[in-house]
């Protein structure tokens, strides 16, 4: 049973540079989205044109400009999209391992006794197997949301909305911090990674 611990922990080490990347994405997609609301709660600003003082006098500024930031929305929005695919690679890797790991129980056929059981200060293959399907699902559901979200972004958004939209997106309510660190801190008692 040792043996198949020490198969876990490798997933877990992947699970943790994927945590790694997630963060990486997660910085990334608050600042495209912060970018998208800035220029959505520019827009209607930019549509009157008695805002445009005396520079209403220059030729089509009052349609260049707003024409311009819709392209600038729309080329941030693209971007938000990629962000996304990324963290779906991430979220989906993360089924993987847990997966993998469910079939690596499944090929060497544990007695549950043996399943439940704590080998000194390592977990039960039941707990490794648990930490990973707690992590795909934490981040699955936080993906979800995130696109959820993305998709409420419009032209029509109040810029009370696109602020209560952001701080969702930053909280990660699907997220535990303390409960993901719970679970790599129960992984690797009794070894130093």
């Amino acid at each position: 049973m040792e043996r198949l611990v020490k198969k876990f922990e490798q997933r877990y080490r992947r699970a943790r540079c994927h945590l790694a990347t997630w963060s990486d994405l997660q910085s990334r997609l608050l600042k495209q989205f912060s970018n998208a609301a800035s220029i959505l709660d520019r827009l209607p600003v930019l549509g009157e044109v008695e805002n445009y003082g005396i520079l209403k006098e220059v030729k089509s500024m009052a349609q260049v400009l707003p024409a311009s930031q819709i392209e600038s929305f729309e080329k941030i929005l693209s971007s938000i999209h990629s962000t996304l695919g990324e963290m779906e690679i991430i979220s989906k890797s993360l089924e993987k391992l847990w997966c993998d790991g469910t079939q690596l129980l499944k090929s060497e056929k544990p007695t549950r006794q043996q399943a439940q059981q704590w080998l000194g200060a390592q977990p039960s293959l039941n707990v490794c197997i648990d930490g990973l399907h707690s992590l795909y699902t934490m981040h699955h559901d936080e993906y979800m949301l995130k696109v959820a979200i993305v998709k409420a972004l419009s032209y029509n958004s109040r810029s009370e909305d696109m602020a209560a939209l952001q701080s969702v997106l930053s909280d990660q309510p699907n997220i535990p911090p303390d409960e993901v660190q719970h679970i790599f801190d129960v992984i690797a008692a009794g070894d130093v990674w």
